[in-house]
């Protein structure tokens, strides 16, 4: 029986002398304002992901798995409220995607839908090669960068629980837990509400690492997804460098679980030119 889960379109260190006058709010406005500027740097820019997806069973070993190559775009929409990563997904198992060129200038020229419906058709279409019996959409490793934008961050609770050296920079460790509904992830129950945690450099508020949880030990499915980012000097940003995700199924205990691992490499421009076709440089 296959799980529907989408995204709705709604070591401890010294601490410096900055650190030590810092407050959680004033941190997390960082954390707003690095986003805000994340989306006008990546509205227009596009990476190569290297994804591998295992489902592994129940004793760890694999029955099968996948290699995909794509480019991850981040895709701001008119009149949308904030941005959505698309995953084009080009290669399959060493093999290219046929009917790519199409699949873009439909997805991207069709003016006629409005934003939260074509929202719901980018995400779709960036799982149509996923693996395994969880349909999925939140595999993106911008997702969680959502839940710290200005026009988000009141619908969860954030609480500091401890500091880190991140590649030698002092971060905060902060915990979130999602609090309104409709929730940002839906499964055809209704609202599953995000946890997690971000490690946010405490002099910029720039997210170095996140970790999205969806579900508990007592769900029919728990989701783990935690992405490393590192800085990139072309772009002056930080950018996701690795995502790994885990889909396992805690009330089963022979279950098959899905693990999967991503990389991020190739960082560049990319154009839309609405009146005949969509270029995304290789």
């Amino acid at each position: 029986m296959k799980t529907l889960l989408t995204v709705a379109a709604v070591a401890g260190f010294t601490t410096t002398v900055f650190a030590q006058s810092l407050t959680l709010d004033e941190l997390l406005f960082r954390a707003s304002q690095s986003v805000v500027a994340y989306e006008r740097v990546f509205s227009n820019a596009v990476a190569e992901e290297h994804y591998l997806q295992r489902i592994l069973r129940f004793n760890g070993t694999v029955r099968r798995q996948r290699d995909l190559r794509s480019d991850m775009l981040l895709v701001q929409l008119p009149g949308a409220v904030s941005w959505f990563g698309f995953r084009d997904v080009f290669e399959v198992d060493g093999k290219p995607v046929r009917d790519r060129d199409e699949r873009l200038q439909k997805l991207f020229l069709d003016e006629a839908r409005p934003p939260v419906e074509q929202a719901t058709v980018l995400t779709r279409e960036s799982a149509r090669y996923n693996i395994g019996e969880v349909v999925r959409t939140v595999n993106l490793p911008t997702i969680a960068l959502a839940f710290l934008h200005p026009l988000n961050q009141h619908r969860f609770d954030f609480k500091r629980l401890d500091e880190e050296l991140i590649y030698g920079r002092p971060a905060w460790v902060v915990q979130y837990s999602e609090q309104a509904q409709p929730t940002f992830v839906q499964i055809p129950a209704g609202d599953m509400f995000a946890r997690g945690r971000f490690w946010l450099d405490v002099e910029t508020g720039d997210t170095l690492r996140s970790e999205l949880i969806l579900g508990t030990f007592r769900s029919a499915l728990l989701t783990t997804i935690v992405v490393d980012y590192r800085q990139h000097e072309a772009f002056q940003s930080w950018v996701p460098y690795s995502m790994r995700e885990i889909y396992k199924r805690p009330l089963e205990s022979r279950a098959e679980w899905i693990e999967a691992t991503a990389t991020y490499s190739n960082f560049r421009q990319f154009s839309v030119e609405t009146e005949e076709s969509v270029r995304v440089p290789r």
